[in-house]
Formats: C-alpha cells, structure tokens, sequence
C-alpha cells in the first residue's frame, strides 16, 4: 500500500527555555542574549514527530529520514519560558520525501513557521 499524498497532524506543547537557548547559541558561537533563528528546528526531533515520519515512511524499512532541506520564518520574537503550541503537519509527498510543515503559536498568535524535507534513503 502507497502512502504517497498520507498526511498526519499534531499539536505539541513545547517551549524555549533560557538555558537550552544559551546552549543552542553557544553551539553556533552566537551571543547568548541572541536566540538563534534556528532554535525551533530542535522541536521537529521530538519522539512523537519522530514516530510520525516512521509513519509515513513505514512502506520503505530501514529507510533513514535525512534533513535535506529547511526554511524557519520567524513572525516575532521567540517568547523564553513558557510555553508555545508547534502544530505540525507532517505529508508523504511522494516515494521518497516527507515534508514537515510546522507553526508556532504563542496563545492564538503565530510567532514563526517552520517547512523541512525529509528524504528517505535507503
């Protein structure tokens, strides 16, 4: 059975604390009191989006999801320490990707979004 066109939401609860944020821009030799643009992109390895992409890529065993595309569009700052919503649709977009399309809210409000390409490699 095809999953080409399958398509899976979700909504997580997630939130950017001040000291993975320290240690995110640490990583990148960036100011600390700066959160990077990247940030949000840690959240597309939580277990349940994880389990997701095994999902939708369940006709192709053993297949490894590679990272091989990613655009983060922040709408506002990033709030530090509390807690945002990431609603997540993840789609098999064809025999061998899984594109990850992702916003973040704050309350009702978007503060970024986030698009990834996965491919599935054999």
């Amino acid at each position: 059975m095809s999953l080409i066109g399958a398509a899976r939401d979700l909504t997580l609860v997630v939130e950017a604390d001040a000291a993975s944020v320290a240690a995110f821009a640490a990583s990148l030799d960036t100011p600390a009191s700066r959160v990077p643009t990247t940030y949000p992109i840690r959240w597309l390895t939580r277990p349940e989006i994880v389990a997701v992409v095994a999902a939708l890529a369940a006709d192709r065993p053993g297949a490894l999801p590679v990272h091989e595309l990613q655009t983060i569009e922040m709408a506002a700052p990033l709030p530090i320490g509390r807690p945002l919503d990431l609603a997540v649709t993840a789609t098999r977009t064809d025999a061998i990707h899984v594109t990850v399309e992702a916003e973040i809210r704050d309350g009702g409000a978007t503060v970024g979004r986030m698009h990834a390409v996965l491919r599935l490699m054999p």
